[in-house]
């Protein structure tokens, strides 16, 4: 049987509570993601365009680590959605600048090449983005790679929350890999940034233009949108994934 590691919990009891009222009526449950400490967000795209990875793309870990590796959710089992997933070590593994932790990544899809990175996992960074062009059989051009983000000067703040349809009584403090794009333009999302418990801070929205926010967990893929009005904004996606305790 494959293993699978939980969220964890933080109970955060409204303090509403009233003699006419149930105790536990007002309590809700805080899933926090952060179960993985040391994750790699592999970012798979077609290297003839940049466009978004073939949909038949598919992933493989190998090495003497890969029976460390998790997917972000905890579950053993690890796909590409939208040509992204985000991996990390077993919680108990602590790696170290004298010892770190080797794996390989292994890309491939139906008429393109191969390809294989080595992913290496120390203490010195928790986080890091691993993107990963892949090219057709035959072609000898050199992979496209989308531009950055453009930076502009106000700083937006947004505030992630995660919400499971079937459980009134749960709310998800999401540490995940965001990606953007600007709204009902098409093409690929961008990688924006790691959200820490649901928040991030960054210079790469415009005032007045809409974007589309994405995030893939447990391997399903979540998105809201919204116009950029104002300097911050608390946002709410739907994240059943998420729920599975």
């Amino acid at each position: 049987m494959k293993r699978r590691l939980k969220p964890g919990l933080l109970i955060v009891m409204m303090l509403l509570l009233q003699t006419c009222k149930k105790p536990t009526e007002n309590i809700k449950l805080i899933v926090d993601t952060d179960i993985l400490k040391y994750t790699a967000l592999i970012y798979v795209t077609d290297g003839t365009d940049g466009g978004p990875a073939p949909a038949d793309a598919e992933i493989k870990i190998t090495g003497t680590a890969a029976e460390d590796i998790y997917e972000l959710s905890g579950k053993k089992d690890i796909n590409l959605s939208a040509g992204i997933v985000t991996i990390g070590l077993a919680p108990d593994i602590v790696p170290t600048e004298d010892s770190p932790v080797k794996a390989n990544v292994e890309i491939s899809a139906a008429g393109y090449r191969k390809e294989i990175r080595e992913i290496v996992f120390t203490g010195v960074q928790k986080q890091q983005i691993i993107p990963i062009p892949i090219s057709k059989n035959g072609s000898t051009a050199p992979p496209v790679i989308a531009p950055p983000p453009t930076v502009y000067d106000q700083i937006i703040s947004l505030n992630f929350t995660g919400r499971c349809p079937a459980r009134q009584d749960l709310e998800i403090r999401p540490s995940v890999y965001l990606f953007f794009r600007e709204h009902n333009i098409g093409g690929s999302f961008q990688y924006l940034g790691y959200l820490d418990k649901g928040r991030i801070s960054t210079k790469y929205l415009l005032a007045g233009k809409t974007y589309d926010f994405q995030v893939v967990f447990g391997g399903e893929v979540y998105q809201v949108s919204q116009k950029i009005e104002q300097l911050s904004y608390d946002l709410t996606m739907d994240m059943p994934a998420a729920c599975n305790l």
